[in-house]
């Protein structure tokens, strides 16, 4: 007899275990973490059915279909600019609830800047107006004024 231990039946299968649940802890952080991106990813989509609803928070079958594919395309490899490339390919830069800073989207971003802009500008314009007319003195017609005064005179009589 040898002066190690045989192993026994409880020992491995408490070690399987052990293997068993570190496996399926990892697998379940690595399943939450896939979730999380789709959805992420999802959350950047416009639902093309609940225009006003990202494809994260539609419930549409549609908005169901569009996050399996990103899951299959994440677990393909695939990295977020090409899930966005895939997707802006197949529905055009409108479905992005953030659009680019190109082109006609450009319009989306300048024009509430070039609206106040110009309101703060005619604003401005107009208060200058009233403070230079209040400091002018009135202009009195010399004809009206002794018009006036002979009418004063008329009536105190």
């Amino acid at each position: 007899m040898s002066g190690a231990a045989p192993v026994t039946r409880p020992f491995l299968s408490r070690l399987l275990l052990v293997l068993l649940a570190a496996c399926t802890a990892n697998g379940f952080a690595q399943a939450v973490e896939l979730q999380s991106r789709v959805f992420e990813i999802a959350g950047q989509l416009r639902c093309p059915v609940c225009v006003s609803e990202s494809v994260a928070d539609s419930n549409a079958q549609l908005a169901q279909q569009m996050r399996e594919l990103i899951q299959q395309q994440l677990e393909e490899g695939r990295s977020e600019a090409e899930i966005f490339a895939y997707f802006t390919n197949r529905y055009g830069d409108w479905i992005l609830l953030d659009p680019p800073k190109r082109g006609v989207h450009l319009l989306v971003w300048l024009l509430p800047i070039a609206a106040v802009v110009i309101g703060v500008a005619a604003l401005a314009l107009t208060v200058r107006r009233w403070l230079a007319r209040s400091r002018e003195r009135p202009t009195v017609d010399q004809e009206d004024l002794e018009r006036v005064r002979a009418e004063l005179r008329a009536s105190d009589s």
